[in-house]
């Protein structure tokens, strides 16, 4: 992009300046297309203009006799102003007094024949183009060039005869006739030949065009009926315009005009809609008429055929879409919407366009006229298109300066939790270290220093008594033991309950050693357990130890066996000693030491029980479950 257009007073000023082209440029070919056919051609000394004539209705295919009853018209003439209810032919006969000869190829130029024509020159045929009886080629629309030989010209008064066919609905008629040079004829011939047949066809395709990307829109976005009904009316008028003007149609052509009618008065109905659309009044009312009078108007045109009422079909419509217009301007300023300029823009091209049209359906102005809507319409609509494509592209900037914002405070936002989640972090470690810290102490506490404190205690009795040194030496070793195994549980990997079976294996042999039991290892190896964590880790070594301890205290037992399994989802831990179990002599219901175990069994979501086998002695069996704590069902 050129520097000076980042400034966007500059880029504000450049595309003014290209509209305001844009605009001259169409107003000007508006204003041709108004003053069509020009006149320059009237300058020509080697064509002329033909106005003056002779009119005879007739069926006759060949020329009627002088002797016949003619009646002196000035071209372009009207069916309607002589022969108002006339079906079939009529014949003008034009003549033309020459001095010499022409020594280059002359032509007969027809630009306006509703609806059609064959020529005649001194009483010979030049041919016709298409068909002169029922059904009729409609080359209503279509300008014909007749070539005309120069033997059949001579000195004096030549008679060029037109015989025209059509009816009382057709709008029926015959404009000035031109004759002289080919070569400037056929240029003239090509000139309208563009304006009103091809010019009209690619106009045409170009709104259909515009009119399906409108009505598309409307689909992908139902809020934008006004854009959906302009979109509608393009498609109509396209179809319509352009079926209008096929010479020869594959439909009889009472079917194609009822076809091409309805089509246009739809379109012009739905640009009545879009204006009320446009200027946001949801009017039921009216919208109902106008929906009725789509239905009615076609199927009463159908039933009585007027060319008087089809003008007056078109007025109506067009002074509904006048107040439709006069609405929608006014909303647009009154509601300073961006684009309105370009609304007035397009609209005021139309306006008077269809104004041009309604006279001339009205035969108010010339025959030779030519219809402008078909090259106005594409304006109004390509004025509609740029309206949407600019509410959009406000719209995106719109959503994209709202992401923006939104990224923006996504990202503080973002920010201010991560410094946030740090300092939660930071307190949680701390939190941690802390209740890692107590846990210590607390074990500490209710381990070693309980078994401190009962080994002072038995070194320090309050009466005097002999000291059971071997008592205290158990107690001591027994606080070494928990000791070494808290800092164990410490460095043990979660879920690992084989490697805490085995620490407590190599922390415990010596005392069984010592006190002659026999330790016996049947520990698989296990799955790990999904719930180990450091601290169900420290729960479960706890009442193993404790259940360990107790067999060396209380069981009088000469083996100990430590095993382990998966069974039916569970881990199964079972300690089994072949001592006194539960019936022996001594045997107390649980103590402190046994409902401990239960209760830390319980904080594990674990099953304890204390039983005495068949085979003698006593069982200590614990049943951990394998799911985590947060999958267990309630």
């Amino acid at each position: 992009m050129p520097p000076f257009l980042l400034d966007p007073r500059h880029r504000a000023h450049l595309f003014s300046a290209i509209w305001g082209l844009a605009g001259a440029l169409v107003l000007a070919a508006g204003w041709w297309l108004w003053h069509f056919p020009t006149d320059r051609w009237e300058q020509q000394s080697h064509v002329m203009e033909l106005t003056d004539a002779e009119a005879l209705a007739s069926q006759r295919t060949t020329p009627p006799d002088d002797g016949d009853h003619w009646v002196r018209v000035s071209l372009p003439h009207r069916w309607s102003q002589t022969h108002r209810q006339l079906t079939g032919s009529l014949w003008y006969r034009l003549n033309t007094p020459l001095s010499k000869v022409p020594l280059e190829t002359w032509a007969v130029y027809v630009p306006k024949v509703s609806m059609n024509a064959e020529v005649w020159v001194n009483g010979v045929s030049l041919g016709v183009s298409g068909s002169m009886e029922p059904p009729l080629t409609a080359n209503w629309y279509t300008p014909l060039l007749f070539t005309v030989p120069p033997s059949l010209w001579k000195a004096g008064d030549n008679v060029v005869e037109v015989r025209v066919s059509g009816d009382s609905i057709s709008r029926s008629g015959l404009a000035p006739v031109w004759i002289g040079s080919a070569r400037t004829l056929s240029q003239m011939h090509t000139q309208r030949w563009w304006v009103q047949v091809m010019g009209v066809h690619a106009a045409n395709v170009g709104l259909m065009m515009l009119g399906l990307f409108l009505v598309v829109l409307w689909m992908r976005d139902r809020s934008q009926s006004a854009f959906g009904y302009i979109g509608q009316a393009a498609i109509l008028w396209g179809v319509g315009s352009s079926a209008n003007i096929v010479p020869d149609p594959f439909l009889p052509m009472k079917v194609w005009d009822a076809i091409n009618f309805t089509a246009i008065v739809w379109a012009q109905l739905s640009m009545c809609l879009f204006f009320l659309r446009f200027s946001e009044r949801h009017w039921v009312w009216a919208e109902r008429l106008i929906a009725g009078f789509a239905v009615v108007d076609p199927l009463v045109m159908a039933l009585m055929p007027s060319q008087m009422l089809v003008g007056l079909t078109y007025l109506t419509i067009y002074l509904v879409a006048l107040v439709g217009f006069a609405l929608a301007l006014w909303h647009a300023y009154r509601t300073r919407r961006p684009d309105r300029n370009l609304f007035a823009f397009g609209s005021l091209v139309s306006i008077p366009a269809g104004a041009h049209d309604v006279a001339l359906q009205l035969n108010q102005l010339p025959l030779e006229s030519v219809y402008i809507l078909p090259y106005a319409g594409p304006v109004m609509v390509g004025c509609m298109a740029f309206i949407v494509a600019g509410d959009y592209a406000r719209s995106r900037q719109t959503l994209a300066h709202l992401n923006d914002d939104l990224v923006d405070g996504l990202q503080r936002r973002e920010a201010e939790l991560r410094d946030s989640f740090q300092r939660v972090s930071a307190l949680e470690q701390a939190q941690a270290v802390s209740a890692e810290r107590a846990r210590i102490l607390r074990d500490m506490h209710d381990g070693v220093g309980a078994h401190l404190t009962t080994a002072l205690r038995q070194l320090n009795p309050t009466t005097p008594q002999t000291v059971d040194l071997r008592m205290v030496t158990r107690i001591l070793r027994e606080a070494l033991d928990q000791l070494k195994l808290s800092i164990d549980a410490m460095s043990m990997p979660p879920g690992d309950v084989v490697g805490l079976l085995a620490s407590l294996r190599f922390r415990m042999t010596p005392r069984f050693k010592a006190a002659g039991l026999t330790l016996r290892w049947e520990v698989a190896d296990l799955p790990e357990w999904p719930a180990g964590t450091q601290a169900a880790l420290r729960q479960l070594q706890y009442i193993l130890f404790e259940a360990m301890s107790n067999v060396l205290q209380h069981a009088g037992a000469q083996e100990v066996t430590l095993s382990a399994r998966l069974e039916g989802g569970h881990l199964l831990l079972v300690l089994h000693d072949d001592g006194r179990g539960l019936s022996g002599p001594g045997f107390k219901p649980e103590g402190h030491g046994s409902q401990t175990m239960r209760s830390r069994a319980g904080t594990l979501g674990a099953r304890i029980e204390f039983v005495s086998p068949p085979q003698g002695g006593y069982e200590v069996r614990l049943t951990l479950p394998m799911e985590r704590p947060d999958e267990r069902s309630p």
